[in-house]
């Protein structure tokens, strides 16, 4: 593995763009890293990893398709991690055109990442998921306050980081709160009421090979920056979190990403909630690394760097789920570096 290659980091300046930098940073690997960015301080806040930073449009600019294909290809990139949303929807349309190696998966599957009513029909009947339903109005609010009980979570079908999220008791409330959004910015969005699971908040992030489960690993969110001002109490900004066992989350987000794609191919990042019983229901999956990266990378299990290698040097180690610390913790500050605690006591992933 001597052959350099050339390693495309999009939104590098980002919270998860710069944790994916730091983590080929660690790895120490035969790489030459481009990073993107579209602002002169995440540029300053990233070029400290990278070869080069370039400046490009905004994912949610129509230059942006093109800017980043002349990128590629004027830099010679060999792999590409894609890092926001915004970007992902930008390439959807054309990703299976593009000759390069991409973190996310193929149009197929990346649509229902994407998209949580495609993602949740995909899945239906599998009891992988909490009850869903559409919801476009006062009557069906009510409707689901009858089939799902109180409280229940309701959120936009399409977007990040929670994104329109609200835990409803009252139909009036739901009401007021979905007419908000589309004055505000959503006036298409389509709505979801779900379930409320009050169990663990988790993300069980994965790298697949051709249909292939090459490793994974699993955390969980414990607390989030600025939730006090938050409706639904979640930010999607975490700031607590810890790794935790996955030997009965894999079976589960195994199962809906192979539902979700047909030939999983790329990074998949399945969030998951406990229902009352303690069963992990899938709430989104990723098309990139979500959760916190760095601390996958902390704990022994550097998905950047397993990306890279898997896909451009076609690694065969078998990945040992032993070697990951169940239990390493990790703190975030706004004013500091992240904090890590190792676990108290060992155990297998």
């Amino acid at each position: 593995m001597t052959e350099q290659k050339t390693i495309l980091v999009s939104a590098c300046g980002s919270s998860i763009g710069l944790e994916v930098l730091r983590s080929l940073h660690q790895a120490n690997l035969p790489i030459r890293v481009i990073g993107t960015e579209v602002s002169w301080w995440g540029k300053r806040v990233a070029q400290q990893y990278c070869d080069q930073v370039l400046i490009l449009p905004h994912g949610n600019d129509p230059n942006y398709l093109m800017s980043i294909k002349e990128t590629i290809a004027e830099q010679s990139v060999d792999l590409v991690f894609i890092n926001t949303e915004p970007e992902l929807e930008a390439i959807v349309d054309s990703r299976d055109e593009f000759g390069v190696v991409m973190s996310c998966p193929a149009e197929h599957g990346l649509r229902a990442c994407l998209n949580k009513q495609v993602l949740h029909d995909r899945l239906a009947g599998r009891a992988l998921t909490a009850a869903t339903m559409v919801v476009h109005d006062q009557a069906d609010l009510e409707r689901a306050i009858e089939t799902l009980g109180i409280p229940f979570w309701l959120r936009c079908a399409e977007g990040p980081r929670g994104r329109g999220s609200m835990i409803v008791e009252h139909a009036d409330d739901g009401m007021f709160w979905m007419d908000y959004w589309r004055r505000r910015d959503a006036a298409d969005d389509v709505w979801l009421a779900h379930e409320y699971l009050p169990g663990r908040n988790l993300n069980w992030t994965s790298v697949w090979r051709d249909g292939e489960l090459i490793a994974a690993a699993c955390g969980e969110r414990l607390k989030y920056f600025l939730s006090q001002v938050a409706v639904s109490g979640v930010t999607g900004n975490v700031s607590h979190c810890q790794l935790v066992d996955s030997s009965t989350v894999t079976p589960i987000a195994s199962q809906a990403v192979r539902l979700t794609d047909e030939i999983p191919h790329g990074i998949y990042a399945v969030d998951l909630k406990e229902d009352n019983l303690g069963v992990p229901k899938v709430t989104e999956i990723n098309a990139r690394q979500a959760f916190r990266p760095l601390l996958y990378t902390q704990a022994g299990i550097n998905f950047s760097e397993l990306f890279v290698k898997v896909m451009l040097w076609q690694n065969e180690d078998e990945f040992d789920p032993a070697v990951v610390k169940v239990g390493l913790e990790m703190i975030r500050g706004m004013d500091f570096e992240p904090i890590f605690r190792e676990p108290k006591t060992g155990g297998a992933s």
